[in-house]
């Protein structure tokens, strides 16, 4: 039936561009070569059918007839809208899987050279628009997952037959050329010619002045129906609103190639940027904070989900922490600029000319070093174009060459605090041979709040360029203001969805969730470390008994609660037992930052929140069945399975969770003496008084330093804090810092101390009984990381490192010391023992432990025994001999 309405209007409708625009059936329908693949199996579903693609053609000829080519002004003809409407029908009847009329239609440019110039020229057609966005929406949806799957096959042409092979590359083929087709729409709408900034403002045939670009007539469609609220809004409303979302959804999905390479990916990314920064200029975004910040209101709570995926391809690329930093390069570019100009001024032509690496290398030792080397590279090179090229040609010591990239050679001269040339190849990782030989996995990606100022990444070319800061800046805006208006009814909104487990609920959600909430986190942290969070106090929203405004840590307050902890907590349980290690290290990574959060909240001035950080450290730590994972996530860390960034997400974890532990601790039992004066008093106050010396009660009597020595400190936590301490020119400052911490408070852990009963003992006997956890650090993977510490020049003159070295002297310096003493901790050195605390009492007592005192001292009774049974004897003899 569709197919003889759509003949009888083309019979009405036979307009002359009608017939121009269609183009030859031999060019245009698929091949159809039965030696190709006449009896495969999916064969049928690639191709479409003769009468189908006559019909398509007639419908994309007479739907407009193009105006102008330069401005792509279109006039539609008078039944467009039932034209659309057959090509909606035939979309909707497509195979999902391998949409086979999509593409026909991607190859025939019917999106680019039909449909985007009637959104333009019928701006103010609405019904038309509508129709328009709806096979906009389903032209760019996202791939289907066997569509995926058949995209990442690994073809076996040893075990396969030739015939199944054939079909998997059909497959694979019918996969990329998706992929391909939806990049190319994605393009069609960043680089539309509508969106140009020089561009004028246009008339149209009507005489209307057509401003704005392509983005802005779609947002245009949502006015009428957002300024309706309550039952006001009909259901048209809310069809328009979700067709607009869905587009701007499946916009942000597109792009990503399946088999994935370095150019690809680099394309895929500025393409990406490049629509985040339209979104801001096309209000795109400033619609997402409307719909956001009125989710707690009945008819906008069916978009939360639509939202939630929005926000997370919009920000899945992005650094929480460059774009928190964003700000300071916003702010210090004038100033830099007028400096800049002044300096200028003030020095010759010969200085301005002058590098940067020429103006520094006057004094300094650093200077002296980057002279040496830059002299050393000049000397070995052996490409004749190496000053002009990207690569650098070097001689190792073994004779062989090696490729130096031009911007590591510059970063490392330029920053003080950069990483040094071998640093990068441990970085990105030569060949994985094995897990005893390779500890970290990963693709090579560093986030900024683990990493060292300087230390190139996999991106660290593209996320420093300055377009992806503008990109950064406008995120840092959005973000800002997503924090204060939209972040506590989306997240409430989205919490009930998890907590009543609705059937809406895909697979990723959960980890969708946790990530949106591990980005605003961090970067809100980074930004009030940085000053650059500025929000409006006025307006304050009470009604859960919450004034996020007055909060110390603003509208993230909603997301800190035991729900939200026990989610977080259960879910990373479920993606352990079913080894999704993407959705562990995302789980962990929220964790982290909560915990963060929460001490937060704990050293507020606000008593509300402190009373708030109290129960959730009761829930956490204190209760009989504590929801605390720290001591698993230690023992379950296995290597070559999780990535550096995983493995300093709990080194931050342990430093603040023990620092939260031990100052509750002595702050409730400061509380609990107060309470014992008070007695009186405390028997006047409310039932919540109650609860809360309970919960500082429990706090007192917790045991921290048993969850120190027996859940936190092993062997297993020695080493892989080691591990990830040999990355220590990679690492960040605080990173290091942290490690070196608990090592020290390791070493100053005293395990037996009997020297209270010993009141007779001068100070050195005294002394040697004393036995601490430091023996547990004479091994031979600690060592080799102090060694190279020690060796390496490239960290005396840097003050970042001081902490490290200090620690690396003093550890080298007891070793050297405990070997001379007891000269069998070589020989230790070489085993992991299962008993660390016996092992640690039995080197610091040169083997003498307890039990072997217990026995001398039994053995030693039983001989005095056995003298004093021989004496009496004697005597005896002695007195019966005389009579």
């Amino acid at each position: 039936k569709m197919m003889a309405s759509a003949t009888d209007r083309g019979k009405r409708t036979s307009t002359p561009t009608g017939s121009r625009a269609m183009p030859t059936p031999t060019k245009i329908t698929p091949p159809r070569n039965s030696s190709h693949g006449g009896n495969m199996k999916f064969h049928h579903h690639l191709s479409v059918d003769k009468k189908v693609v006559d019909e398509l053609l007639l419908v994309c000829g007479v739907i407009g007839s193009t105006v102008d080519p330069e401005t792509q002004e279109m006039l539609p003809v008078e039944d467009c809208i039932n034209w659309l409407q057959d090509l909606q029908r035939a979309l909707r009847r497509d195979e999902d899987a391998y949409r086979p009329i999509s593409l026909l239609l991607g190859q025939w440019k019917v999106v680019g050279q039909k449909l985007l110039p009637l959104v333009l020229s019928c701006r103010y057609n609405t019904p038309l628009l509508l129709t328009v966005v709806k096979i906009l929406v389903i032209l760019t949806k996202p791939l289907s997952s066997i569509a995926v799957k058949a995209g990442k096959v690994i073809i076996d042409t040893k075990k396969t037959v030739g015939l199944v092979i054939k079909e998997q590359i059909l497959l694979r083929d019918n996969a990329i050329a998706q992929a391909n087709l939806l990049a190319e729409y994605k393009k069609l709408f960043v680089h539309h010619p509508s969106h140009r900034s020089n561009k004028k403002p246009q008339k149209s045939s009507a005489g209307n002045n057509e401003e704005g670009g392509l983005l802005s007539v779609l947002v245009s469609l949502l006015a009428d129906p957002l300024s309706r609220t309550g039952v006001a809004r009909t259901a048209d409303d809310h069809l328009t609103i979700e067709l607009v979302l869905h587009l701007f959804r499946n916009l942000l999905c597109a792009g990503e190639p399946i088999l994935k390479d370095a150019e690809k990916a680099q394309n895929c990314a500025i393409l990406h940027q490049q629509l985040i920064g339209l979104f801001e200029k096309e209000m795109v975004l400033d619609f997402m904070l409307v719909v956001g910040q009125e989710m707690d209101n009945r008819e906008n709570k069916d978009y939360n989900l639509l939202l939630m995926e929005i926000l997370h391809h919009m920000l899945k690329n992005q650094d929480p922490t460059l774009v928190a930093r964003s700000i300071n390069h916003e702010r210090g570019s004038s100033g830099k600029e007028a400096k800049v100009e002044k300096k200028k001024k003030g020095t010759g032509a010969a200085e301005r000319f002058r590098g940067p690496q020429s103006r520094s290398s006057g004094s300094g030792i650093l200077a002296n070093q980057l002279k040496k080397e830059r002299n050393q590279m000049q000397s070995s090179c052996t490409s004749r174009h190496s000053y002009f090229g990207g690569t650098l040609v070097t001689k190792r010591s073994d004779g062989q060459q090696r490729y130096v990239s031009t911007t590591a050679t510059q970063q490392m001269a330029s920053s003080r605090g950069a990483v040094p040339l071998k640093s990068k190849s441990s970085l990105v990782g030569e060949k994985r041979k094995s897990k005893k030989q390779q500890h970290f996995v990963g693709s090579g990606r560093t986030y900024a709040i683990h990493s060292r100022n300087g230390v190139p990444t996999s991106n660290s070319s593209l996320m420093s360029s300055p377009a992806s800061l503008l990109v950064q800046q406008s995120l840092h805006g959005f973000c800002e203001r997503f924090m204060e208006q939209c972040y506590g009814p989306v997240m409430k909104s989205l919490k009930n969805e998890f907590r009543r487990d609705s059937s809406k609920l895909e697979i990723e959600d959960k980890i969708i969730f946790f990530r949106l909430i591990w980005f605003f986190s961090q970067w809100w942290r980074v930004a009030v470390k940085e000053g650059g969070v500025k929000f409006n106090r006025s307006n304050s929203n009470t009604d859960d008994g919450i004034n996020p405004h007055n909060s110390s840590i603003g509208q993230l307050i909603f997301t800190m609660d035991v729900f939200t902890f026990k989610l977080v907590l259960s879910s990373w349980d479920f993606f352990l037992s079913h080894k999704r290690y993407n959705g562990v290290t995302q789980s962990v990574a929220l964790y982290v930052e909560m915990t963060h959060l929460l001490s937060a909240m704990y050293h507020s001035s606000d008593s509300t929140e402190q009373i708030m950080a109290m129960g959730l450290m009761d829930n956490l730590f204190y209760q009989s069945e504590p929801l605390d994972k720290l001591p698993k996530l230690l023992s379950l860390w296995v290597p070559g399975t999780y990535s550096r960034e995983y493995l300093c997400d709990l080194v931050e974890l342990t430093h603040v969770t023990l620092k939260l532990l031990e100052s509750n601790a002595k702050a409730c039992e400061k509380h609990n003496e107060e309470g014992k004066r008070n007695k009186q008093k405390m028997h006047r106050d409310h039932e919540s008084q109650d609860a809360i010396m309970r919960m500082r009660t429990n706090a007192a009597y917790f045991d921290t330093v048993a969850y120190f020595s027996r859940k936190v400190i092993s062997n297993q936590t020695v080493f892989m804090f080691t591990q990830l301490l040999s990355q220590y020119s990679i690492n960040a400052t605080n990173i290091n810092d942290h490690i070196v911490e608990l090592f020290v408070k390791l070493c100053k852990f005293i395990v037996i101390d009997d020297t209270d009963d010993d009141f007779f003992k001068n100070d050195e006997e005294q002394e040697k009984q004393k036995v601490t956890l430091e023996p547990m650090l004479f091994n031979i993977p600690m060592l080799s990381v102090m060694n190279a510490i020690l060796n390496d020049s490239s960290l005396r003159d840097n003050p970042t490192f001081k902490s490290l070295l200090n620690f690396a002297s003093t550890l080298i310096r007891h070793y050297s010391r405990a070997c001379e003493k007891n000269p069998m901790i070589h020989v230790e050195s070489l085993f992991k023992h299962a008993m660390p605390l016996r092992f640690c009492e039995s080197i610091s007592n040169m083997y003498v432990t307890e039990e072997i005192k217990m026995i001398a001292e039994r053995d030693m009774l039983i001989e005095q025994s056995k003298l004093e049974d021989g004496s009496d004897s004697e005597d005896e003899d002695n007195k019966v001999a005389p009579q």
